[in-house]
């Protein structure tokens, strides 16, 4: 088992993820200057802090559907992927592309390893 297969990583990303919804939401002055710079227009950008707070769920759902989880992480790698693309096509300064190029690391590495499962079929948590 690795550190990112493991489901406290899960756990701490999705706590991650729900704080930069809330960030994106408010918008926090720095968020909205990055939303800025990459061109996303004004009508569109609920659907930011929404996506975030999905991916959050999915994430933390890895102690009871492991499936979603990866589902989840799949959905972040094409999410951060995308998020990528245009920080490259709006020519973002660097220090907004490096947190899209880790992320999108973590992501991918994730989805193909997934989350570590109980062994000896126990679960998680016990319904």
């Amino acid at each position: 088992m690795s550190a990112l297969t493991a489901r406290p990583t899960y756990a701490a990303l999705a706590a991650f993820l729900a704080g930069d919804a809330v960030a994106s939401a408010i918008p926090v002055p720095y968020v909205a200057k990055n939303m800025d710079a990459m061109r996303i227009p004004p009508e569109v950008r609920w659907a930011v802090p929404v996506a975030k707070a999905a991916a959050a769920l999915g994430l933390g759902s890895v102690f009871r559907f492991p499936g979603v989880a990866r589902a989840t992480t799949a959905m972040l790698t094409a999410y951060f992927a995308g998020a990528l693309g245009i920080q490259l096509w709006v020519r973002n300064r660097a220090a907004n592309i490096v947190p899209a190029v880790l992320l999108l690391a973590v992501f991918a590495v994730m989805t193909v390893q997934g989350p570590h499962t109980a062994s000896s079929g126990v679960r998680a948590l016990e319904p």
